[in-house]
This record gives C-alpha cells, structure tokens and sequence, in this order.
C-alpha cells in the first residue's frame, strides 16, 4: 500500500505519457481500472520494472519494459505512473 511518506522517498511522479525519447524510468503504480492494470502487468508493466522511452510519434510512445518493446497510446501511457 502507498503512503505519503513512500511517494516521498521514491521521488516525484509522472504519467510515462510525459517522458522523453531516451529517458528511463521506474514504474511507481499503474492508475485505472482493474482489468486495464492486469493487462498491463501481463505485459511488463509493473512497480519497480525498469522502463525506457525509445521514440515518440504523435503523443504514442514505444517503450522497452522487461526485454520486450511495446508500443503504447497516449491514453494507456498516462495510467502508467514512473519517477525518472
């Protein structure tokens, strides 16, 4: 469960939506409903996993999480929470 004092330490948090080409990050917490947060644990997306932002092409991102890359809308990208 999060806390404050856990958000805190961890640094501040962003959607995935918001990283750069080239920037990696930690993922923190996935926002929105249970089935849309299973799918994206099946695919990788998970606290503490490791992800990277390999090209952006309009709003939509490919990423690498967990050895795979994925390629994500803006929509399904700004429910994934990372601190860079």
């Amino acid at each position: 469960m999060d806390t404050e004092h856990d958000s805190a330490q961890r640094g501040p948090q962003l959607p995935l939506a918001m990283l750069g080409e080239g920037e990696t990050a930690h993922i923190v917490g996935v926002k929105g409903a249970s089935e849309l947060r299973q799918h994206l644990a099946t695919l990788g997306f998970v606290d503490g996993a490791e992800v990277s932002v390999v090209s952006r092409v309009n709003g939509d991102v490919i990423v690498t999480v967990k050895g795979a890359r994925l390629g994500l809308n803006r929509q399904m990208s700004n429910h994934i929470m990372v601190t860079p």
